[in-house]
């Protein structure tokens, strides 16, 4: 009895071990709550709406938001000046911020730093008369950010990027590859891997770039997007089919000489409980995980999470 007591605790120990702890965030007042982003300090950011609208798509807003922060549980509700709406998309281990407005002059990518300044920037396809929106999604130490441009009637990017000291990098992996398309730059660590989507061999594919390496992955076989990467090389996205998170160890740990007998990422589920649908989006080195979840009446919910290993 003691020894199978003794197994039962260690199965469960082992299970708890890879698992995570979720709160869920909303903000007082709001219709719809997202959360985009959390750094090291537990600093966390997202937008959030006062009026109901339907989404094009999870990963965009397509609808007027707001954005906030909070810090040591104080929440900060934040526009960039003049603007109708800005969507906080992402956060650095310094409290920098980016994002993308609708302003009088029109759309705009953002840096938002913490000293208060504000850099607008947009890719050439983008700018203020243009259907095509500069969407950044993640930053990180060193400044670089990482982003995509987005029409706000489609179901995916059309172009990946990064951009730093107010110059423009093509990110676009899988490109000399027939019949590939629809990139998206969605997450870049501090040590600078990249990771992201786009359609490729037939699936939505998530991939990671390290160097000059690139490796594509799918979860279960499906269609997949990757959101966000870490100096660990951890990485997180969720199944398009199914609506459910995941989160890799290490998977550039696996990497061999041959990218065709690699070890493939080994995918801990993210899922906030009793939710339709988890969407994990920002990723800190401490493996905190912020992201948004769909409950049971599908209602949109922004969350955190916190690992058990």
């Amino acid at each position: 009895m003691t020894r199978l007591f003794l197994l039962l605790v260690l199965f469960s120990e082992l299970a708890f071990a890879q698992t995570f702890t979720y709160k869920a965030i909303n903000i007082p007042g709001a219709t719809e709550t997202q959360v985009r982003g959390v750094n090291s300090s537990g600093e966390i950011v997202g937008f959030y709406k006062t009026t109901s609208c339907v989404e094009t798509h999870i990963q965009f807003p397509s609808c007027p938001v707001h954005g906030f922060k909070i810090v040591n549980g104080v929440i900060t509700k934040l526009l960039v000046p003049h603007s109708t709406w800005t969507a906080i998309m992402g956060v650095n281990d310094y409290g920098d911020l980016v994002g993308f407005a609708i302003t009088t002059t029109g759309s705009h990518g953002f840096l938002w730093k913490h000293q208060n300044t504000i850099t607008y920037f947009n890719t050439a396809e983008a700018g203020p008369s243009s259907d095509v929106h500069t969407v950044p999604m993640s930053v990180n130490k060193a400044l670089l950010v990482a982003g995509a441009d987005w029409f706000f009637n489609d179901n995916a990017p059309v172009n990946g990027w990064v951009w730093a000291n107010g110059m423009f990098g093509t990110m676009n992996p899988g490109d000399t590859v027939s019949g590939t398309c629809c990139w998206g730059v969605n997450g870049v660590s501090n040590n600078g891997f990249l990771t992201g989507q786009n359609f490729y061999q037939d699936f939505d594919s998530a991939w990671l770039k390290s160097g000059k390496d690139e490796d594509f992955y799918l979860l279960n076989g499906r269609d997949t997007v990757g959101t966000g990467v870490n100096s660990n090389s951890d990485v997180i996205g969720y199944s398009v089919v199914s609506g459910k998170g995941y989160f890799a160890k290490h998977i550039e740990w696996n990497e061999g000489t041959n990218d065709a007998v690699e070890v493939k990422p080994s995918f801990i589920t993210v899922a906030f409980p009793n939710a339709k649908a988890t969407y994990p989006f920002g990723l800190s080195d401490k493996r905190m995980i912020g992201g948004t979840y769909v409950d049971s009446n599908g209602h949109i919910h922004g969350f955190v999470a916190t690992p058990n290993f």
